[in-house]
């Protein structure tokens, strides 16, 4: 290659380079600042900031609040473990298979004998709903939690598709509209009634993101559940379904605004210790203890000074003072990737931060 030639693909790279790195940096400073519109500036203004960095510490109290007495919400309404086997084999076998993955939409909520609706229980694969089925009536094995491994590089590595697992659990409330207008009302109540069962597994995880879809299949079965008693005109049955919705509602919001909480909290270097001191608190839920010690170790994503010159000491000496307490298996692996992640290099940091903004988003995208 001609020596011209070499400088010019050189400088075009380095060029680039350059312009991706000035872009993610004047995003994370619009992020900062606001602004109005709306579109992509409405999106990033829901972002974590440094602007709302401390108001959200100040709300952390409150949020440990609303975890003292965790709600129930639809433990009544889910299966009980009659089977033998191991439903969580059976299930994951389901969520994993992401080939022929598509998106189901939610057919129960159109208006009646719109194309969607008349389509909801339609073109349902039989052998998925037998599974999760199958899935929700069986005893899940101990050990089956956590589904996914903290990761330096991607925060969270081997995370469910929202896809497969929200599709998936619609195919057996279409379903269930199918066997209801065939009159088997008993299975209709029991496969909606396993979508419950199989959020409230989900639940049981110890990464955010998965917690989110339980909360998500929870609510969404409860709501059907509670249209269907009504339409076989059982009072008791729709009221107490509707009552157990409305705390589902308030839950899946809960739950959302505390990730984004912990997420904001720890934009700004200088909320790592009261990040850790709540992390180390067992009274909160063991979810959201992991998910801020990944935002000690990641959230520098959103200030823009930590992004280009480097992550700050005192974020790196919190973790590392965290690594000194006892804590349980799960948060230590939460640990080790948030440490990893806050020594990389400016290479590093950038790949990062890009897969934390990103999954930090993602629960927005598919609710």
């Amino acid at each position: 290659m001609a020596s011209s030639t070499h400088k010019y693909v050189v400088f075009t790279a380095m060029g680039c380079a350059g312009a991706v790195v000035i872009a993610l940096v004047v995003m994370v400073v619009v992020t900062q600042r606001g602004g109005g519109g709306g579109g992509l500036g409405r999106l990033m203004r829901e972002e974590p900031s440094t602007l709302h960095s401390a108001a959200a510490v100040d709300s952390l109290a409150a949020v440990r609040a609303w975890y003292q007495r965790p709600a129930t919400v639809g433990g009544a309404f889910a299966l009980r473990a009659t089977d033998r086997g191991d439903g969580a084999r059976v299930a994951l076998a389901v969520w994993h298979d992401t080939v022929d993955a598509t998106w189901r939409p939610f057919g129960d909520t159109f208006p009646r004998g719109s194309r969607q609706y008349e389509s909801w229980g339609r073109n349902v694969n039989s052998d998925d709903v037998d599974s999760l089925l199958a899935a929700a009536r069986r005893p899940w094995r101990a050990g089956w939690s956590p589904l996914a491994e903290p990761d330096p590089g991607q925060v969270w590595r081997g995370l469910l598709s929202p896809v497969v697992v929200i599709s998936s659990a619609r195919e057996l409330m279409s379903g269930a509209r199918l066997q209801e207008q065939e009159g088997r009302r008993a299975r209709a109540d029991s496969m909606v009634r396993a979508v419950v069962t199989l959020g409230r597994r989900l639940q049981e995880d110890v990464a955010t993101p998965h917690v989110t879809l339980g909360l998500r299949l929870e609510r969404d079965a409860l709501h059907v559940l509670a249209g269907m008693y009504a339409r076989w005109g059982r009072a008791p049955a729709r009221d107490s379904a509707r009552a157990a919705a409305a705390r589902a509602d308030s839950g899946v919001a809960r739950w959302r605004s505390a990730v984004r909480l912990i997420q904001t909290a720890a934009v700004l270097p200088n909320h790592a210790s009261a990040l850790a001191t709540a992390a180390a608190d067992p009274a909160w839920p063991l979810a959201l203890r992991a998910e801020m010690v990944l935002a000690i170790g990641f959230a520098w994503a959103y200030n823009g000074t930590e992004l280009a010159r480097g992550v700050d000491a005192n974020r790196r000496a919190v973790l590392d003072a965290l690594a000194d307490e006892q804590l349980p298996p799960a948060l230590a692996a939460a640990l080790a990737a948030a440490r990893a992640a806050a020594a990389t290099d400016f290479k590093g940091r950038l790949a990062s931060s890009m897969r934390y903004r990103m999954l930090s988003q993602s629960e927005w995208w598919v609710f």
